[in-house]
């Protein structure tokens, strides 16, 4: 029998695996956001104008055992692939495993025995670090690092180095020790070896540490200031001010610097926290007797303030490390080993036109330190025609160091292909063409492990819609708890414009100031990321132990719904969210059902490539169906439409509500769910009116910046229409 040939027996759904999505060239002034840009090649060819012609059996991925020829060789070297995949794997914690893994690595590890019989491993990490590591009967005991230019009493890397590599032994929240690995222990030393070698005497012997600290200095002086700003604006008495101005810097402004927080080694520039306003139960204040005071652990006592009060699963922190790594000089901005990248004054002098000064806020006045050069290497004054660095043109004096500043995205962030673009050229990068992807946000957000839309659809078609299932805990009429139930959530995500997206996970940069001049539209994407993830995550997620509840609202006659039996209702909610992803201003589009109306299942928004009319974009279509409900008066009946709202997300991840029918404005500027009577009174009435009607819809918006979770935002906004039409 005659084996197949690719030409002949290829199957056709393989053939999108083998297209490229990277054009030859891109015009300069071509829009990435079209889809155009991805289909322009399409003709002739196959994928992205990729030929299948000239590709062999090895090419296309068929060997001989997908043909079914599997003999002894094949079976050999799947075995010699399996043993070579074992070999690069970490082994178990405990001294043998450490040991091999240093061994791997190339490092030197000196192991003693203690009196006690416990054993006493140290790993020299180059020239500069040293790790020492004590284990009594196959225990970690702690971990002690150790760095030569850690000696600055506001800058403890070794000692908060110590308690990630510590932390990174231990098993985590449910772990067995029996499965705990060393690959969170590798992934920090690796950090640590790189650091070490691009330090190294031939590599100029720049100190990146002392490199990465300047830095530091000079965003955590700016910091500070901006948080003695914050507190200024907050009650000195109010609970936890001094937290709540930090997570108003790190939101809204230059953002937070750290050292070694959490569970990343190095410097981070932390940007975002989800669910900012809300304070964990855990880290209520301790009492202040000595009874209590003693239940207080020695470690707890010790650990920064900071950490103490982020808890991972409910305050997910979005991060820039920041790093260095090898890059020639003649392309890229080196390194600068200085602590002056800002002013003493912090911020440029304040403009005394007051006009000025609403419209541009005082900016950071930032410095540019002199460039660091290279060291001349040391020479032999017996023989120089010996020295072969003599010669060498990269270690002569004068020379820039071919190390450069890099960000790396912790977790790495989905962003429109514009904006990935602005961001790469405002560092002084070119978007390479066979960087572009035909990836989507839903794609690389919300379905990782699926086939992207971007592949399947073609230019200007509309997104499949993603749904999913949640449980919400709505709470009872008095709002107490033992009236709470569990209610189900039917949510559906659209995207009716494919809109191209890139995970950035990678930037590199020459000046802090770049980093802190692009946190505004950073945030704005990690706020839509989140927000959607936490309602569209393809796995299902257990439901928490304390699960975040709507905002109370006052008890009414007609608040109140459902048994308060504390099941889950028979018929789920149907929740729909359209998105707008493109820049400047993202778009959530929110369809939810009226309170009064009969069926759970709000209007949704045809978006299908079939429908008899071209679907608009989710803000024209919310538009005219609110303009088509605008004199609707919402009465006690069944007929009640679907609450409807479009919230942008600007810069800072600062929301705006543009459009909705929840709240009766005064003007025509939105659909009244309450109907519109607002009295002909006189002027004064009418405006305190209008002002009271404003706060209201920035209240929408507040409550979803708030709670950050659509289900719980959803059953709030409900919650607030009923009391309105009890009221």
């Amino acid at each position: 029998m005659a084996t197949p040939t690719p030409s002949t027996n290829t199957p056709q759904k393989h053939l999108a695996a083998f297209s490229s999505p990277a054009p030859r060239s891109v015009p300069p002034m071509m829009n990435y956001d079209s889809p155009a840009v991805l289909t322009m090649l399409n003709e002739g060819s196959v994928g992205m104008g990729i030929s299948m012609s000239g590709m062999g059996m090895s090419q296309l991925g068929l060997s001989a055992s997908a043909m079914g020829r599997a003999d002894e060789d094949e079976r050999r070297r799947r075995l010699e692939n399996i043993i070579a995949t074992l070999k690069t794997k970490p082994g178990r914690v405990g001294e043998e495993g450490i040991t091999a893994l240093c061994k791997k690595e190339g490092l030197d590890v000196d192991r003693e025995v203690l009196p006690d019989g416990s054993v006493m491993l140290t790993l020299i990490i180059g020239s500069e670090t040293i790790c020492d590591i004590p284990i009594r009967n196959g225990e970690i005991q702690s971990v002690n690092l150790q760095i030569a230019s850690d000696g600055d009493e506001d800058m403890s890397f070794g000692a908060s180095g110590s308690k990630i590599l510590r932390k990174s032994l231990r098993p985590l929240p449910g772990q067995s020790k029996i499965n705990l690995t060393l690959d969170r222990f590798s992934h920090n030393l690796d950090k640590l070896l790189r650091m070490d070698k691009l330090s190294a005497p031939e590599n100029g012997g720049v100190n990146c540490y002392k490199a990465i600290f300047g830095v530091y200095k000079s965003l955590r002086k700016l910091f500070e200031h901006e948080k003695k700003m914050a507190l200024a604006l907050v009650e000195a008495n109010a609970p936890f001010a001094s937290l709540k101005a930090e997570r108003e810097v790190l939101c809204k402004k230059s953002g937070r610097p750290r050292i070694n927080s959490g569970d990343c080694m190095g410097l981070s520039l932390e940007y975002w926290m989800d669910r900012r306003h809300i304070i964990p139960p855990k880290v209520a204040p301790q009492p202040s007797s000595a009874k209590g005071k003693q239940k207080v652990a020695p470690d707890a006592a010790a650990e920064d303030e900071e950490d103490a009060y982020d808890d991972p699963s409910t305050n997910t922190i979005y991060s820039l490390t920041i790093e260095c790594e090898s890059s020639p000089s003649s392309m890229f901005t080196p390194i600068r080993i200085s602590d002056a990248w800002l002013s003493d004054s912090i911020y440029k002098p304040a403009d005394t036109d007051m006009s000025t000064l609403l419209l541009a806020p005082p900016q950071p006045d930032w410095l540019v330190p002199e460039p660091t050069y290279l060291q001349p290497p040391p020479t032999s004054h017996d023989d120089d025609s010996a020295d072969p660095s003599a010669m060498t043109l990269d270690a002569t004096p004068g020379r820039l160091p071919n190390i450069r500043f890099t960000a790396r995205f912790n977790p790495p962030l989905i962003l429109p292909l514009s904006v990935a673009v602005s961001l790469q050229q405002s560092v002084g990068l070119d978007m390479h063409t066979q960087d572009i992807r035909p990836t989507t946000f839903v794609g690389l957000a919300l379905r990782p492990g699926d086939v992207d839309p971007g592949m399947m659809g073609l230019a200007g078609a509309s997104t499949d819609e993603v749904r999913s299932t949640t449980s919400v805990v709505v709470p009872g009429s008095d709002g107490g708890e033992q009236r709470e139930r569990v209610r189900t959530h039917a949510n559906a995500l659209c995207v009716p414009r494919t809109e191209y997206a890139r995970a950035v996970e990678a930037l590199p940069f020459q000046h802090p100031r770049q980093l802190v001049e692009m946190l505004p539209v950073l945030r704005q994407y990690a706020f839509v990321t989140s927000l959607l993830r936490g309602t569209f995550d393809k796995v299902e997620k257990a439901q928490p132990a304390t699960p975040l509840s709507p905002p109370l609202t006052p008890k009414t006659a007609h608040g109140g719904e459902g048994t308060g039996d504390g099941k889950a209702e028979d018929a789920p909610l149907h929740l729909d969210v359209a998105l707008s992803y493109a820049h400047p201003t993202p778009r959530l589009s929110f369809t939810i059902p009226h309170p009064s109306a009969t069926s759970p299942a709000p209007l949704r928004l045809s978006t299908s490539p079939s429908s008899s009319s071209p679907s608009p974009s989710p803000p024209t279509a919310l538009l005219s169906a609110l303009l088509s409900r605008s004199s609707t008066t919402i009465t006690d009946t069944d007929t009640a439409p679907p609450l409807r709202a479009i919230i942008e997300v600007h810069p800072n991840a600062e929301l705006l509500v543009s459009e909705q029918n929840i709240v009766a404005v005064e003007g025509g500027l939105a659909g009244s769910a309450t109907g519109g009577d607002i009295l002909d009174v006189d002027a004064h009435v009418d405006m305190q009116r209008a002002a009271e009607a404003g706060e209201r819809v920035k209240r929408i918006a507040r409550a979803l910046d708030v709670c950050q979770d659509v289900g719980v935002w959803g059953e709030w906004v409900r919650r607030e229409v009923a009391v309105v039409r009890g009221a």
